[in-house]
């Protein structure tokens, strides 16, 4: 499994590619090229920086948005291309260094904010809170500040998986009417292994403004290196970094995904497969068919249900396991 590229270039033409190539080597930038629609429709969203050659760019009415220069040889394809495309054009070679400026900024850009990623579920069942929960407490204990919202109305609570629903803290009705700038959020909730966790109230499960959930989630990444939300079965109110589909690996949650995305105008950034009796698709099958790339496989794992009931961590004793299988795919969301 590969991690998500800082540099995307869409090409097929093997001289742009040898050119970029050798001044992304140069300058050590990593670079993933996609020379298909398909991925570089699925690797678009989470790039720093695209270049797209003339020759992919010919077949597109439009520009997805994002920070995107044409890259190619032809004088003439890049006018015309840039007229129809609206993007700037950097031509090859790279006489004046232009490529190699861009490629520079794209390097030294340094994240304001910590790594947001949603996490949602094709389908009921799949365990998308434990995945939260144990992303977030294993990224806290590779080293990493990381915090965890729950964004899933009527999940019953993502403290009860947490172990952490008697402890004093805030809930979403202290703050789901914030908006603007707030201060320090993480102090003042209730925290398990050293992950704040902001989750649902019980008794009063009313759904967060999307101003509330901007404020919030733009609080807790200014203080953490990772924002995990749990969003249920639900696409996020606001834009995060990573928008992970989690996916059974059968045809009825295939085929779920597929309606959830179509429906919802879901487009995930990747997916995680998760394994278990009756889930044996192949996971490069089910990436295939949903066009977005895979961080990684989730087995079934007996323990994790009763940890919960017992408030115990999902990623030790018994779900040691566990917290091995999922350690690839925060590599992948963090390129850590």
């Amino acid at each position: 499994m590969d991690s998500i590229a800082h540099v995307l270039l869409c090409s097929r033409d093997p001289a742009v590619i040898e050119a970029v190539e050798v001044t992304a080597a140069a300058m050590a930038v990593p670079l993933r090229i996609a020379r298909e629609a398909e991925s570089a429709r699925a690797n678009w969203p989470t790039a720093k920086l695209r270049l797209v050659s003339t020759e992919m760019a010919a077949r597109w009415t439009s520009a997805p948005p994002g920070r995107a220069f044409l890259v190619g040889t032809s004088t003439s394809e890049l006018a015309r291309c840039s007229a129809q495309l609206e993007l700037p054009v950097l031509p090859l070679p790279d006489v004046g260094g232009r490529l190699a400026e861009a490629l520079m900024q794209a390097s030294l850009a340094e994240r304001e904010h910590g790594v947001t990623v949603a996490l949602i579920g094709a389908s009921g069942g799949l365990g998308v809170s434990t995945l939260t929960v144990g992303l977030a407490l294993g990224a806290r204990r590779s080293g990493s500040s990381a915090a965890v919202v729950d964004l899933a109305r009527y999940g019953g609570g993502l403290d009860l998986v947490a172990g952490v629903e008697t402890s004093e803290g805030m809930r979403w009705p202290d703050l789901g009417s914030a908006r603007g700038e707030l201060g320090d959020v993480a102090g003042s909730l209730p925290s398990v292994g050293g992950v704040p966790l902001l989750a649902h109230s019980r008794e009063a499960p009313a759904s967060p403004s999307p101003d509330a959930v901007s404020a919030v989630i733009t609080a807790l990444a200014r203080a953490h290196q990772v924002v995990l939300a749990d969003c249920g079965r639900e696409p996020p109110s606001v834009p995060t970094d990573h928008v992970v589909l989690v996916v059974g690996a059968d045809v009825r949650s295939v085929a779920a995904a597929r309606m959830l995305a179509e429906g919802r105008s879901l487009a995930p950034t990747a997916i995680v497969v998760r394994r278990g009796p009756g889930r044996s698709l192949p996971e490069q099958v089910v990436a295939r068919t949903l066009g977005a790339p895979s961080l990684g496989q989730v087995g079934h794992h007996r323990a994790l249900p009763r940890l919960a009931e017992l408030g115990l961590l999902p990623v030790a004793g018994p779900a040691r396991g566990f917290a091995r299988q999922i350690a690839p795919i925060l590599t992948g969301l963090t390129g850590a």
